[in-house]
């Protein structure tokens, strides 16, 4: 999972994933941006699973909803569920990019990354 965290035209932090990853970076992006409550809450959810505290945390959002288990973590497009049955076949490239799936440790790393850059004083 590559990844590049930086800032857009605007000045608003962005995260942009490699091809597969894509709905990560935009609920990381646009969900979470800077909430950081919600970035410790989410590390403190992520260390409870690790220490089989809890079995599932799931986070609904605007546009993507988060669900971390002790497997892993997946960000979808809430989009998804509303046309799960109306899609037509031609449509799986765009699931795609609305989903995507990445293992706890590596999702941890992310926002303990995210954090630091959203936290810096020129954000790079």
């Amino acid at each position: 999972m590559d990844y590049e965290l930086r800032r857009d035209i605007y000045g608003r932090f962005k995260a942009e994933f490699s091809m597969g990853h894509e709905a990560l970076g935009l609920w990381l992006s646009d969900e979470l941006a800077t909430d950081q409550k919600q970035l410790a809450l989410l590390l403190d959810k992520i260390d409870a699973l690790e220490k089989q505290q809890c079995w599932e945390y799931r986070l609904p959002g605007r546009e993507f909803s988060l669900t971390m288990t002790r497997e892993g973590v997946e960000v979808r497009a809430a989009l998804l569920d509303d046309l799960a049955d109306e899609a037509p076949d031609e449509l799986n490239h765009y699931d795609e990019e609305s989903q995507a799936s990445c293992g706890l440790v590596d999702f941890r790393q992310l926002l303990v990354s995210w954090c630091a850059f959203t936290n810096s004083p020129n954000g790079v």
